[in-house]
């Protein structure tokens, strides 16, 4: 069922039924709006969503994206060490299994909280180790090329990994925010 006939059959049912469509929509009286509020308290999850269409929701193919974004940086990551016979670079790639630990660990596995202004010792404490392990993923290469044991194109490939990496879960961060797990 695509997302249209998902609006249409939500709007039949009495769900959403303001500025549906090409800006048609039918006015809703304060009745109207505590009936689709309870409604929608008791609806399953799957109309829920669907009735709040300004957030954003992970979709199939949004997470396939992710999943091409992930594997692209990955897939650089290995560049870099074959491209130039040199597998120094692939320490960064430690740190990419560092970065995640301190939400594992201090947040519940999620990561709102790297995002909120509140929290305790252990909150901050995560929130600096995840700041200093993505840094460490910079910092490897640069060092590394500084020392002179790999070359400028693995350092700049090593960036552009990175660089993907960080948007991917940006973008999965902000598609994950709304929903409940």
């Amino acid at each position: 069922m695509g997302p249209q006939a998902s609006v249409a059959l939500i709007t039949r049912l009495g769900f959403v039924t303001s500025s549906v469509g090409k800006g048609e929509g039918v006015r809703e009286s304060g009745k109207e709006v505590g009936r689709r509020q309870q409604v929608l308290a008791r609806s399953p999850g799957r109309f829920r969503a669907a009735a709040r269409l300004p957030e954003m929701a992970m979709t199939v193919e949004g997470l396939a994206g992710l999943a091409c974004m992930f594997s692209t940086s990955i897939l650089l990551q290995i560049l870099a060490c074959a491209l130039y016979n040199n597998w120094w670079p692939m320490l960064a790639a430690l740190m990419y299994i560092i970065v995640p630990m301190p939400c594992l660990f201090f947040g519940d596995g999620s990561t709102r909280f790297l995002s909120s202004g509140e929290g305790g010792a252990w909150i901050n404490a995560a929130k600096f180790l995840t700041g200093a392990s993505a840094m460490g993923s910079l910092a490897i290469p640069a060092i590394l090329r500084h020392a002179g044991l790999i070359e400028t194109g693995a350092m700049f490939i090593e960036f552009t990994s990175f660089f993907i990496l960080v948007c991917t879960v940006l973008c999965f961060h902000r598609a994950t925010l709304e929903e409940e797990w």
